[in-house]
């Protein structure tokens, strides 16, 4: 073990960059995912994290870009409703599960907790969870 600072490094991985092989332990402290809250009518702009409706006196109409093919593969969003409003989300250009324009808005149920978990691959978002959302 090499220790610069604060920082421990394993035997062979003191560049930066990352790190390669394998990691075990346990992990401490917890890990923070972006957030963005959407209080009024937009765009989704992280790729990946926790996006939150939050508009109280309404729905929010929320859109959200493609992914870039192969740069954002693997990421994933979760898009949730902490409002008991029927909020939209609609996947611009390719819509959800590739389902072009047949599949690209998201309509919430109207409830506290809706949403949908989503994974990018190859410039499309495909649905991992979806809790009381209607892709139509």
């Amino acid at each position: 073990m090499t220790t610069h600072q604060d920082t421990v490094y394993a035997a062979g991985f003191e560049t930066a960059g990352g790190i390669a092989g394998d990691v075990t332990g346990d992990l401490t402290g917890g890990v923070k995912l972006t957030t963005q809250a959407l209080a009024a009518s937009g765009a989704i702009t992280i790729k990946s994290g926790v996006a939150l409706l939050t508009k109280a006196d309404g729905a929010v109409a929320a859109t959200l870009a493609a992914p870039t093919p192969t740069t954002d593969d693997g990421k994933i969003l979760y898009i949730v409703s902490t409002t008991a409003q029927a909020h939209t989300v609609t996947a611009t250009t390719i819509g959800f599960n590739a389902g072009d324009a047949a599949g690209d808005v998201a309509t919430l149920g109207g409830a506290i907790g809706d949403g949908l978990v989503v994974v990018a691959y190859q410039g499309e978002w495909y649905v991992l969870a979806n809790t009381n959302a209607t892709i139509a």
